[in-house]
């Protein structure tokens, strides 16, 4: 979809339609007043989902790290995005 552009007044006065958007598939990109850049993109699912049961999305408390599947998966990121180079 688009990404839209928002400063941080202009999201604080309309944070419902800026969420709704995101909810709708759009990107939001929110500069604060420090010049930080905030993005904020389209929602993936609830946790745990009763619509989308094969969506489960752990709570940070359920999380246990795979260092090893974590390694494995950024090499082989990491060689597609570099081939040629």
């Amino acid at each position: 979809m688009n990404i839209i552009s928002l400063t941080h007044e202009e999201f604080t006065e309309n944070v419902e339609f800026a969420f709704k958007l995101a909810s709708k598939g759009h990107s939001l990109k929110i500069k604060t007043k420090d010049n930080i850049v905030l993005l904020v993109t389209a929602v993936a699912s609830e946790v745990n989902d009763p619509e989308n049961p094969e969506l489960n999305i752990p709570t940070p408390d359920e999380f246990v790290p795979d260092p090893v599947a974590t390694q494995n998966y950024v090499t082989q990121a990491m060689g597609e995005m570099t081939q040629g180079f």
